[in-house]
């Protein structure tokens, strides 16, 4: 210990001495630990941080795999629920859930809150109990039981003062008096909701429900000791006898039911972005410690004196090696210590680009974990540079390295292979990370130009948070004919409709049949709107015709239009106008409960738009008559409202709604060029953070050159004098110079374009319209970096072209 507390004394007072090295080491090192930090904290509270529940590893997310381009969903409605409940032997508990937004309030003004309908086994499965009170039972979870709630700590002190007795008590959701049996833990969160849970009500669904429904979210908690390979295989077994026991709820062409785990269901395409982020940053941490590894070597070459005297009055290697390590790791913790507040500068930029749907997003920040691993790549990257300085203790001759001390050259051979190597190192890291940026660069760009099938400019959307309580499928079209009807009429406005969902802003999948054509059946997007919505986009006709007034009549007949993907995929050349559809089954399998979706006949077809995402291929999508709705399809649309100016707009629309229903909640008023811009938030995202660490790598990478090179000059400056001296030519020893630092550049340069042509196929996922192996821009990044490492190496070599002679002959 006192031997430790001496290097660190010895350490201290070495780098209080030479503050200009010890600073520039410090904060080379503090951006590489820093952007690591943040970048680490994003990616462990979103994926890597276990769920909030007790084993956590238990708890699988039940899904049914679709065919391209819609993945999972959701797979169970009452029945199924029901049947895989009681037939399947590998489940601790399953449960439903769904999001319920709705309106709370006892007698007083109603306002907006947020929970979630769940089935009984929803606390079973997430392994918590309430603080207070119990959960709901099975005999609650049943259609026709009393209405009861378990409500969130914050909400029972917001509303209740968190009164213990509030048990019992009634509180008043979407209209109807539900019992307080329990309040949840002040901790419970629940990762998978957009917003805060403030109460989980009983599903009551129905059992005998065999029809597809909005088919609803389901988990489950493998019992322990039970594998997921065999889980997975007990659920197919099951799923094949459901299909043969019950062909009307799982037909032939309709997946059965597998599970999976968080982050395939909630992170999504993020999740490679991250990782391909945090690999970035540990390239940039260890082009900082090349750098700082480079700063260690060259002042361990003008230490020698210093090390010599040590070694010739009884130091050994090992003893002159620990003492360069102690004050390599005193500089890795310092610069840990800067290096958070970097992090929480670069996390703070992070989240302000970040997509709206980050998930788990207010689990993001510098908690214990983080330090721990800011701590650890500290501690880490001060052994790996300040290795590079204690393997070179003690190589030379103690003799030697006392009578030439005083002198500029040293042995300084092998330091400078040691320090191009270096360099070397750095510009082909630098190019990898250049070209990965450049071609995220050109997809966003290519991206951002991707023609939308639609005008955006002039478009403003009015998206409703949820739908009244009670809202009959005929009091939602009554309700948007009647604004509709107003909002038309509003000054400014050239047109406006209404859609069951807005492009760009999710999915909602059908099957469908195409009569008489068994072979074209299969799974569309699909739309419920309103006349006037293809002009208010400004999207052509290219056969038939558009809906009209008389579409939206009372027992008009049924009609549907279909986009060009479809009528390619279910018609190929032929004619589609006139055809028919089913809407809501295949083959008669799985129909909407309620939706007795009559045949409809094909009226027109419709250019393709970009339904769910920029640079996607356009899905087959059928439009049907928002008036035509039928069943169970309840919930109000969105109004799509196409103005000569925005001014003032929003607020009439409101009290156009407030006229026509005042129970009806404010709606979320957006440009749809802001549609447009957040669909893209995640490509931004990662390029935008790629780029700006490509170009720290880029700055670091020069200052790296920039050292090596002048390290490199002054150790050489009596040779440089001397060949001055003899007659050498100021344009020859710059040209000198500028050959032999260029090389290790070049030698980076091979190297970084070799390996950027294996390591950028990673990125094939995130690219639009530009291939992995483009040579623009592996070109430009290679252009991009030689010109900043020429004018990094011309700087200190016109300074060695301008030595003066005298210096050498001082010397000598």
């Amino acid at each position: 210990m006192d031997t430790l507390l001496h290097d660190l004394r010895l350490a201290s007072r070495t780098l209080v001495k030479h503050p200009g090295f010890t600073f520039a080491a410090v904060v080379t090192l503090a951006l590489g630990v820093g952007v690591n930090t943040a970048v680490f904290s994003v990616v462990d509270g979103v994926m890597l941080r276990p769920l909030p529940y007790p084993e956590p590893e238990r708890v699988v997310y039940l899904v049914r795999e679709l065919p391209p381009p819609y993945g999972q969903s959701p797979a169970l409605n009452g029945f199924k629920y029901d049947y895989y409940r009681r037939n399947t032997t590998v489940f601790e508990a399953m449960a439903l859930h769904e999001p319920w937004a709705t309106e709370i309030g006892e007698g007083d003004v109603p306002e907006e809150a947020r929970g979630l309908r769940a089935s009984a086994g929803f606390f079973d499965v997430n392994g918590i109990q309430p603080a207070l009170g119990r959960a709901f039972s099975a005999d609650e979870d049943v259609p026709g039981a009393a209405p009861v709630v378990v409500i969130s700590d914050a909400l029972w002190r917001a509303r209740f003062g968190a009164d213990p007795g509030v048990l019992g008590r009634t509180i008043r959701l979407g209209g109807e008096a539900h019992t307080i049996v329990g309040v949840m833990p002040a901790d419970f969160r629940f990762p998978e909701a957009p917003a805060s849970t403030d109460f989980v009500v009983p599903y009551r669904l129905d059992p005998d429900i065999r029809n597809l429904s909005h088919v609803h979210r389901g988990r489950a908690r493998l019992r322990a000791g039970v594998s997921r390979e065999a889980a997975l295989a007990e659920l197919a077994a099951v799923s094949a006898r459901l299909r043969e026991d019950h062909p009307e709820v799982l037909g032939e062409n309709v997946p059965g039911l597998r599970f999976t785990d968080f982050t395939a269901v909630h992170v999504g395409n993020i999740a490679a972005a991250l990782w391909l982020l945090l690999g970035t940053v540990t390239f940039v941490l260890l082009i900082a410690c090349a750098n700082v590894a480079s700063l260690l070597l060259a002042r361990s070459a003008a230490r020698q004196r210093e090390l010599a005297i040590r070694a010739a009055i009884g130091a050994g290697r090992g003893r002159l090696a620990r003492q360069l390590l102690t004050e390599s790791l005193l500089l890795a913790l310092i610069a840990a210590g800067v290096g958070l507040l970097v992090g929480q500068w670069t996390l703070d930029l992070m989240l302000a680009l970040a997509p709206g749907d980050l998930p788990r997003a207010d689990e993001i920040g510098l908690d214990a974990r983080v330090l721990g691993f800011t701590l650890g790549i500290a501690v880490l990257s001060g052994v790996l540079f300040g290795s590079a300085a204690a393997l070179q203790v003690g190589r030379g001759d103690l003799n030697r390295e006392l009578r030439d001390a005083g002198a500029r050259s040293t042995r300084g051979r092998a330091g400078r292979r040691v320090l191009s190597s270096i360099a070397a190192g750095e510009v082909a890291v630098a190019v990898v990370l250049l070209a990965g940026a450049g071609l995220l660069i050109a997809s966003f760009a290519e991206l951002t130009r991707a023609d939308p099938g639609f005008e955006p400019d002039g478009v403003y959307v009015a998206q409703f948070p949820r739908t009244p309580d009670g809202y009959t499928p005929a009091q939602v079209w009554s309700f948007e004919r009647q604004a509709l009807e107003r909002i038309r009429a509003l000054p400014g406005v050239t047109s406006a409709a209404v859609t069951s969902l807005v492009p760009l802003r999710g999915q909602i999948n059908m099957p469908i049949s195409v009569v008489g054509r068994p072979e074209a059946s299969g799974s569309v997007q699909y739309r419920a709107i309103s006349s006037e919505y293809f002009d208010a986009l400004r999207v052509p006709m290219t056969r038939g015709r558009r809906f009209v007034a008389d579409d939206e009549a009372a027992q008009a007949a049924p009609v549907v239009i279909v986009n060009d993907a479809f009528a390619r995929a279910a018609f190929g050349d032929a004619n589609p106008l006139g055809e028919r559809v089913e809407i809501g089954a295949i083959g008669g399998v799985e129909r909407l409960p309620g939706f007795d979706d009559p045949v409809r006949e094909i009226v027109g077809v419709v250019a393709d738009m970009q339904e769910l995402g920029l640079g996607t291929s356009p899905s087959p999508t059928v439009y049907v008559p928002r008036a035509q709705l039928t069943g169970s399809v309840g919930r109000l649309g969105a109004f799509v409202i196409r103005a000569e100016a925005e001014a003032g707009l929003a607020s009439s629309v409101l009290g156009v709604i407030r006229e026509v229903d005042p129970r009806v909640p404010a709606p979320e008023w957006s440009s749809m060029i802001d549609v447009v811009g957040i669909s893209v938030a995640q490509p931004r995202f990662y390029t935008v953070l790629l780029s700006v660490f490509a170009g720290l790598a880029l700055t670091l990478a020069a200052i790296g050159i920039y050292g090596v090179v002048t390290f490199t000059v002054r150790q050489r400056t009596d040779e440089i004098g001397i060949r001055s001296v003899l007659g050498g030519d100021p344009r020859g020893v710059l040209a000198l110079v500028l050959r032999q630092a260029l090389v290790p550049v070049l030698i980076g340069l091979g190297i970084g374009l070799a390996a950027a042509l294996v390591l950028t196929r990673l990125l094939r996922g995130l690219l639009f319209g530009v291939d992995a192996a483009d040579p623009a821009t592996l070109g430009a990044a290679a252009l991009s970096l030689l010109a900043v490492a020429f004018v990094a190496i011309w700087i200190p070599a016109r300074r060695a072209a301008r030595v003066d002679p005298l210096i050498a002959l001082r010397n000598e």
